[in-house]
């Protein structure tokens, strides 16, 4: 027998505290639908899920890649969720006799696409409550895009009025709480992209199957789901020499270039064709990565016939560099092949933003792939940011850039001083 949960009055109707608004809706096991996990448990889950994310990078790259209060802009994405329309939308989905949610018959849910939805007023409420520079848009853009928001204000009718804003920083105030974390300072562009980023796969793993019954406890599926998908721990053999790795000793020009590279930085290398410029390449990212300062590696090339000849010498090269004992042998990821049974949540599932696994590849610590996919990170594309994120920290070999006409060209500049400021090689 459902029982009336305590409510309290707004200018839209009745307004249960932020503490049981649903976040989602849940399907049960006799197919029933009904409230899914609160707000405020979604949104602690995501932060969570975050600094898990954050905590397989290297120790000497996670500090200069994100400053402190990182989690909580992962947590606060769904803040706008705390609103008359994401509510009643809800309480509509949920089957007959399955809620104790109270019916707002005033409200229209299908107004949210006049402002991007819960994220539209996730961006409007926190910069209502004076958060630092670039954290309401890295909220707003959690769906891909940024919603628009212009000329709206955070205590709109639109959106509850002050009551409900009044709920919503509540919230903001109980997940600060809860993860021992105030709202990050976000230094440059580049740093906000990374952390929308972030915000943006911690959304999607967390929205996921491991998480989806709302009466489990879910601390301990966070690894598991992350495992699942795909953000793993490589595990390396330390100390092997250019011989160990490849089954040949380094020519004059190889040396040359492993003897110039002494950490990350931007490197170029010129030689005609056998000479052995990917084999030199990939040492010195094999240096960079047993030494903790870097964190994966994407070898971009302008066409997809190149990428597949690479990817026949990339899967040797992990096969000599990766410990016996490491728990994720087949870690190397085509650009075409992202394994289809690995999901990322709601924007993962059949249909949603991110099933293309084309994208999620960047996603691997090991990808082959082509320069588009990459370039993307730098533009103003749907999810740009999210390449940006995958792209953090690792070593990108940019293969046969003397291939590459004008307008690429331009672009791969742009791509090579965002990655510089995401502390990539």
């Amino acid at each position: 027998m459902w029982q009336k949960r305590h409510v309290v009055m707004s200018a839209n109707g009745p307004l249960s505290t932020f503490r049981v608004c649903p976040a989602k809706t849940y399907r049960q096991t006799d197919g029933l639908i009904t409230e899914g996990r609160t707000v405020v448990e979604h949104c602690q889950i995501v932060g969570e899920v975050a600094r898990a994310l954050m905590s397989h990078y290297p120790d000497l790259l996670r500090g200069d890649l994100f400053p402190p209060g990182a989690v909580m802009a992962a947590a606060g994405h769904d803040v706008g969720k705390v609103s008359p329309c994401f509510y009643e939308k809800l309480r509509r989905a949920c089957s007959e006799g399955q809620t104790a949610l109270e019916p707002m018959t005033t409200v229209n849910p299908a107004l949210e696409r006049q402002w991007g939805g819960h994220a539209g007023v996730s961006q409007v409420a926190v910069r209502a409550l004076d958060a630092p520079q670039y954290v309401a848009e890295i909220l707003g853009q959690h769906h891909g895009y940024s919603p628009p928001v212009a000329g709206l204000r955070a205590d709109d009718e639109l959106f509850g009025g002050e009551t409900w804003q009044q709920e919503r920083a509540a919230l903001v105030a109980e997940l600060k709480a809860l993860l021992g974390s105030d709202w990050p300072q976000v230094e440059s562009v580049p740093q906000a992209r990374l952390l929308a980023g972030l915000t943006s796969v911690a959304d999607w793993i967390g929205s996921g199957s491991f998480f989806e019954e709302p009466t489990q406890p879910w601390r301990e599926s966070i690894e598991p789901a992350l495992d699942d998908a795909g953000f793993i721990r490589p595990e390396y053999l330390a100390d092997l020499s250019f011989e160990q790795v490849f089954p040949f000793p380094p020519l004059p020009a190889q040396q040359q270039f492993i003897d110039a590279v002494s950490g990350p930085g931007v490197y170029v290398l010129e030689a005609p064709m056998g000479l052995g410029k990917t084999e030199a390449a990939l040492y010195v990212a094999y240096r960079l990565l047993v030494t903790g300062q870097a964190s994966g590696i994407y070898f971009a090339l302008p066409t997809q016939l190149t990428s597949n000849k690479i990817y026949e010498r990339f899967n040797p090269f992990l096969n000599s560099i990766l410990a016996p004992d490491c728990r994720h042998r087949a870690l190397l990821l085509h650009g075409k092949a992202w394994l289809l049974d690995t999901e990322m949540g709601e924007e993962g599932r059949p249909g949603g933003a991110w099933f293309n696994h084309s994208k999620r590849g960047l996603l691997a610590p090991f990808a082959v792939g082509t320069i588009d996919q990459a370039l993307m990170a730098a533009m103003n594309v749907k999810h740009g940011f999210v390449r940006a994120f995958g792209l953090a920290g690792k070593v990108v070999i940019l293969d046969e850039v003397h291939t590459y006409d004008t307008y690429t060209s331009t672009l791969l500049d742009a791509l090579v001083e965002l990655l510089r400021e995401l502390h990539c090689t």
